[in-house]
This record gives structure tokens, sequence and C-alpha cells, in this order.
């Protein structure tokens, strides 16, 4: 076995590589979502929704769902920069070829890195009682002002020009991260 080059790669970086149903995926610094047949090597762009100005985090869960979490900001005025931060949740349909938007993830829990960590998902169900993580939630491991929080889809923030169509943050539970390396390590305020 040998290192070999990917040739006709669309990009000198990547943020995200993960392995899904014997492929690779990469999430492209142009916005792009490839596909690398690993025999071959061969890269395939894979289609994409219409395309927002984000950052873009591959979760595979399992080898059931790959999902694409995409973060943007809000253009409402007058509200803060963190609680303008929305997200789009869409979830690869591998036999169209397609992306498709989702607004519930079957139970399931999102944990976006920042860095190098990798990006997880786990069920609800799996988590303790009690613990304060529901279903349906993504947790992104960066800082938003005086702690982390919960995104949840169709959070009304107060503003009747908000589109609820997307992923926002939730003050549920306020989330502390006391930990970063060698593991995730949280505290989820009840």
């Amino acid at each position: 076995m040998k290192w070999m080059l990917v040739k006709n790669f669309p990009c000198r970086f990547c943020k995200d590589v993960v392995a899904f149903r014997g492929r690779f995926y990469a999430s492209v610094i142009i916005r792009n979502i490839v596909v690398i047949d690993p025999y071959s090597l061969e890269v395939t762009p894979l289609m994409h929704l219409q395309p927002l100005p984000s950052q873009k985090s591959l979760i595979p869960c399992g080898n059931d769902e790959l999902f694409l979490v995409e973060k943007m900001l809000a253009h409402t005025g007058g509200v803060s920069k963190f609680r303008r931060i929305i997200s789009r949740v869409i979830r690869l349909d591998e036999e169209a070829g397609k992306w498709v938007v989702v607004s519930d993830l079957g139970g399931r829990v999102l944990f976006i890195n920042h860095r190098h960590l990798g990006n997880v998902s786990c069920s609800a169900n799996e988590l303790p009682d009690g613990c304060g993580v529901s279903g349906n939630s993504i947790l992104f491991n960066f800082r938003l002002g005086d702690g982390s929080f919960f995104f949840k889809y169709g959070v009304h923030t107060g503003f009747d020009e908000d589109n609820l169509s997307f992923w926002r943050l939730s003050r549920e539970n306020p989330v502390t991260i006391l930990s970063k390396s060698p593991v995730l390590a949280l505290r989820v305020k009840l």
C-alpha cells in the first residue's frame, strides 16, 4: 500500500473529509462538496442546493445518513452577532445524488467541532436521562458570548422578519464547554 495523489481536486485545501458508505466526501474551501472514489481516486462534484456563504461541516450518522450543516449569519438589523447565527441542515439523498433540506434529525444530536477534532452524532436516547440534551439538536463547540447553546429548528426569536425555516440558537439549556482536549467535555445547565 502506498500514498497516491488525488488528481483533479478542485482546491488545495479542504475543511472536512469523512468516509461514508465506501467513499470519501470532502468539503472544499470553494464551497463545494466532492466525492472521492477510494479505488479510482476519481473526484466528482456533488450537486448542491442554492449556494449560501457559510461554513460547512459534514457529519456521518453511522452508515445510515450523511448530513451537511451550513452555519451562516442572518441579515437582521439590530441583533447581536451571536443571535444572528443560523444553520441549515441538509441530508444526502444518495440515490438521487442531491442534498435535501431537513427540519428533523430523527432524535439525533449533532456535535460540530470548530477545529480539528471531527464531527460526531448520536441518538439522544444514548445519552443519560436528565442530562439536558434533547434530540433534534446541534451543538457547535465554540463560545457564544457567555457560553454555548444548542441550535434547534424553528426557534422564534421575537422578530417577525426572521425566517423560522432555519436552525437557530436556543436558550433552553446553556452549555459550558469544560475541555476540548483530548475529548470534548461539557456541562449542560438545566
